[in-house]
């Protein structure tokens, strides 16, 4: 990153364009008073790019250098306030490293706004507000103001990093061992999860969704329909959570929620028609073993008990509830990239195979979809050691997160399919 698309970040984020004086760099954002600027000197900002040229990523957004490691997390567990209440530093004397959780540092800042820049989403980045915080920073400091305080203070986007610094050099790996040595240890303590964050998708995703519907109560109209209360609460519960792992679960529930009843209703379909086929007999024993055959082959037999095939009846499931036209439509609206990334690669942890749903054999669309979702749904929840497809979490957190958008707007159409016009 140079100095000039540093600028260009900082005039995005802060809606105005710079205003360059001998020693500074000048912005007026439109949410403030014409009096109030946030400036940074030439040579400071020149110092932040320097930094940060200098570090290394590992993954998507830890960034490192030779003694220090900074780490996004987002705050999880019944008492996270606890954690985000101040700056904590703890210091290991006898390894030499300094372990500390508080507000990002500029560079590490900068990265990020860098990050979101590169999306190519103007809105993505655009998201400061004036707050009371904001409004007493303004008045401690006279309306003059530094320009990565009042983004901290105005960005919605809480990024609160986790910060290892080793007294010597230090490998990348020692240092994410460190690192994740240390979450445990917060989690353990204080039951709160400091969650790392690998891909800057998964912090912007719940953006896109807004800005897909009506986000302001103002505009939203009464409901016309009623809902099934199960599949509600199980949506709730999707969108309700940080986890990608419960969220792609809760989705899931909802079209298991129709898993008997699809299959019966297709296997009685088919006895029936076997039954009053013209070319039918009961007196024929090779037409009663024919309609004996095709209720094996559907049903399983074991331990005295008789079950179905889950991936049949989410083939049927889809098939029955979600239209693929309109799929696509909502996939190319929230983000134009996906249709091609899920045509180019599989679930990798889960040994899902590639899903062109821009295919002309609809059948064969469902069929690839069904399989794909039903192996990310196996890796999920048998993690034996051991097993082949296996989800990890946080490790594969970056490709889950792919495979939200596709079961979430999945589960709602399968929802409104199953609701009620009100009377």
């Amino acid at each position: 990153m140079d100095e000039a698309r540093a600028i260009a970040i900082l005039s995005e984020a802060l809606k105005c364009e710079a205003v360059v004086s001998e020693t500074a760099y000048e912005f007026t954002p439109p949410f403030a008073d014409a009096r109030i600027v946030a400036s940074i000197t030439k040579s400071r900002l020149s110092e932040i790019v320097s930094t940060l040229n200098a570090k290394a990523k590992r993954g998507s957004l830890w960034l490192h250098d030779d003694t220090s490691m900074e780490i996004y997390v987002r705050e999880a567990g019944s008492t996270p306030a606890r954690i985000h209440r101040g700056e904590i530093v703890i210091r290991d004397d006898d390894n030499g490293v300094t372990y500390e959780v508080g507000p990002a540092s500029d560079e590490y800042f900068l990265f990020i706004l860098g990050a979101l820049y590169n999306q190519g989403d103007a809105r993505a980045l655009r998201i400061i507000h004036r707050s009371p915080s904001v409004e007493r920073l303004l008045t401690k400091n006279n309306g003059q103001v530094g320009v990565f305080e009042l983004l901290r203070t105005s960005f919605l986007l809480r990024i609160s990093v986790v910060r290892i610094v080793c007294d010597v050099k230090t490998a990348a790996s020692r240092m994410a061992e460190l690192a994740n040595g240390f979450l445990f240890q917060m989690a353990f303590n204080t039951d709160a999860a400091l969650v790392p964050q690998k891909e800057i998708e998964w912090i912007t995703r719940s953006g896109r969704i807004s800005r897909m519907r009506r986000n302001r109560p103002s505009d939203i109209d009464p409901p016309r329909r009623t809902y099934n209360e199960d599949l509600i609460h199980h949506y709730l519960m999707a969108i309700s959570t940080d986890n990608p792992f419960v969220e792609y679960l809760s989705h899931y529930h909802v079209l298991e929620h129709f898993y008997e009843a699809v299959f019966h209703d297709e296997l009685i379909s088919s006895i029936q028609g076997q039954l009053t086929d013209p070319s039918f007999s009961y007196r024929r024993r090779k037409d009663v073993k024919s309609l004996i055959a095709t209720i094996r082959k559907s049903l399983k037999f074991q331990n005295d008990s008789i079950t179905f095939s889950e991936e049949q009846a989410l083939f049927l499931t889809l098939s029955r509830f979600v239209e693929i036209d309109g799929l696509v439509a909502e996939i190319e609206s929230y983000d134009r990239t996906l249709l091609d990334y899920y045509r180019d690669n599989g679930v990798v942890f889960a040994g899902a195979k590639e899903l062109d749903l821009r295919s002309a054999d609809s059948a064969a669309i469902y069929k690839a979809l069904s399989r794909r979702i039903y192996a990310t749904r196996n890796a999920l929840v048998h993690s034996k050691d051991g097993e082949k497809a296996k989800y990890t979490p946080f490790v594969d957190d970056p490709v889950l997160s792919k495979e939200l958008p596709l079961l979430r707007f999945i589960a709602e159409k399968t929802i409104l399919h199953n609701s009620s016009m009100i009377d």
